[in-house]
């Protein structure tokens, strides 16, 4: 007597479970996204067109992103309560939009990333920026590629069975792509760093080179740790609540970049940035010697006149105006 090979279902824990995990780390995740671009328009909003137009989309886009988890959710686990087999063989609409909508994000993020880079090593290098652009285009195919890929599957459970090579290019490239972009950040302002006469400049560079070593590692570290689990863990569904995360963090390292930069390199020195112990007015004494007699005469120099003078006769002294243009 033969008995019929059956097909094994993973758990609801490696499936639905980590898929609703993912979510809820999202939504939070979400949550520190309005915080910071509330911050930076209300603050920065003079600054560059482009970085200004870019937060409002991947805003949207981030809205949209949780939003589709979310419907895509309730029909896994509401609509479809009590039937998990038939819920792996179905695949929603929304849920293929919000895995395209990953891989939109992250190249996305990557490409202003390049931009950046390109406006701050064009003063060094002429060649070297355009590695960048690579890694990013290398970004950009695999994760179209993948697009493709999605919408041609038939349901849930078989996103876990599309081609291994596909899987492993997509995590690899963009952790590799946010490897080289943290280096070459790193890179570029440590020779910024090494171009500046003030040490509070140079510290702000050294922290700005800490903020973006630690915010390529944790994209990498992320798109890596997906790339683990659909190793150990192929026909699950892990692999996929951990990519839910990863275009947050994306979203969240950039504007953070945005946020500290602004912060810390767009003050001047008037009396507001030296502090209340500093006064608005230079007094100078001049002593006049008539014989025997000593004669003193005060000079008052208001300090926003030395100011001026001072950034109109020599605009390349300051060196904080220079790294945010540059950075």
């Amino acid at each position: 007597m033969s008995s019929q090979p059956q097909t094994t279902i993973p758990s609801l824990g490696e499936t639905f479970g980590a898929l609703y995990i993912g979510a809820t780390l999202a939504a939070m995740l979400f949550g520190i996204t309005n915080l910071q671009v509330f911050l930076y328009y209300k603050n920065y909003f003079n600054d560059w067109w482009v970085y200004r137009y870019s937060v409002a989309l991947l805003w949207v886009l981030d809205a949209l992103h949780v939003a589709l988890g979310t419907h895509a959710l309730y029909f896994y686990l509401i609509d479809m309560f009590g039937n998990a087999t038939g819920a792996l063989g179905k695949n929603v609409w929304s849920m293929n939009l919000q895995l395209s909508l990953n891989d939109v994000i992250i190249v996305y993020v990557q490409g202003l990333y390049a931009i950046r880079l390109w406006k701050l090593g064009r003063h060094f290098h002429k060649i070297l920026p355009w590695f960048v652009f690579l890694a990013v285009a290398a970004s950009l195919g695999t994760s179209t590629f993948m697009i493709y890929e999605i919408y041609i599957i038939g349901n849930l459970i078989s996103v876990s069975t599309i081609t291994v090579r596909s899987i492993y290019a997509l995590f690899s490239t963009i952790a590799a792509a946010d490897f080289i972009i943290a280096f070459m950040m790193c890179y570029y302002l440590h020779k910024s760093r090494g171009d500046r006469m003030f040490s509070s400049t140079s510290a702000i560079v050294l922290r700005l080179m800490r903020l973006v070593l630690v915010s390529g590692l944790a994209t990498s570290a992320c798109s890596l740790l997906a790339l683990i689990a659909y190793i150990v863990w192929p026909k699950a569904l892990i692999f996929l609540g951990i990519d839910f995360i990863l275009p947050k963090l994306y979203v969240n390292s950039l504007l953070a970049m945005f946020n500290y930069r602004r912060k810390h390199s767009s003050k001047t020195p008037t009396q507001e940035s030296v502090g209340p112990w500093v006064p608005a007015v230079l007094h100078l004494g001049r002593h006049i010697s008539r014989g025997r007699n000593t004669e003193e005469s005060n000079i008052s120099i208001p300090l926003s006149e030395i100011q001026g003078a001072d950034s109109r006769g020599d605009k390349q002294g300051d060196s904080k105006r220079s790294l945010d243009c540059q950075v």
